[in-house]
């Protein structure tokens, strides 16, 4: 078979997949169940021959009560509340399976998880960056919810994550740069305030909001 007709056949059956992943019912009950969430799934194919999923988690409650939730170890289960100790997440577990499943890559652009009081966007910046580090992302929510809120004065009512120097914008052009790491979710996030017309830049490093600069969401 020639190179043209196997890219033919490749791009026929990738075009099938993208009518319905095997499993996604499945998959999307878990993320429900997990993060006692309304959840909507979206199918996309990016050029890695990933088939690459948008979710959006639409949850009853506000930030305060998802972090306790988390710390308790039964919000995403990413870990047990006794040890602290991260493990694979059914989150995780469920993506593998419905890869496995569908005999294709399955991975996260960007999953969005709306809050009664807030949005949080985390963006992929590298292969499986999303489901490996989504643990991590949100302890560091809860770790830094102090100094983002401005002292508990004023909730963001979107929190991107991450956002990057302009300088580095052609690096990471390609969205799954093997240059990128997962340190890169904790540099700066975006934040939207209602008191500010333009995004603030949070420096996790430092706890502290700073002015926008010369930074960029990776999603513009």
């Amino acid at each position: 078979m020639s190179d043209q007709n196997q890219n033919n056949q490749s791009s026929s059956e990738y075009g099938k997949q993208l009518k319905g992943l095997f499993g996604l019912h499945t998959f999307k009950n878990h993320l429900e169940r997990d993060f006692f969430a309304n959840a909507t799934v979206r199918e996309t194919l990016n050029k890695e021959n990933t088939i690459d999923l948008v979710i959006e988690l639409d949850c009853n409650f506000g930030l305060t009560e998802s972090l306790f939730y988390l710390n308790n170890g039964n919000w995403g289960s990413f870990y047990t509340s006794k040890s602290k100790t991260f493990k694979a997440s059914p989150f995780q577990t469920a993506l593998f399976n419905l890869s496995e499943e569908n005999g294709i890559n399955v991975d996260i652009a960007e999953l969005s998880i709306n809050l009664k009081d807030t949005s949080i966007i985390i963006t992929k910046i590298y292969n499986r960056s999303v489901p490996d580090q989504l643990g991590n992302i949100l302890c560091h929510v809860s770790e830094n919810f102090v100094h983002f809120t401005k002292g508990l004065t004023e909730m963001p009512y979107e929190i991107f994550i991450p956002v990057f120097e302009e300088q580095e914008q052609d690096v990471i052009k390609s969205m799954v740069s093997t240059t990128k790491s997962k340190t890169d979710y904790f540099d700066f996030w975006g934040l939207y305030f209602e008191s500010n017309i333009d995004s603030a830049i949070y420096d996790l490093k430092n706890k502290s909001i700073i002015d926008e600069g010369d930074f960029f969401l990776l999603n513009q």
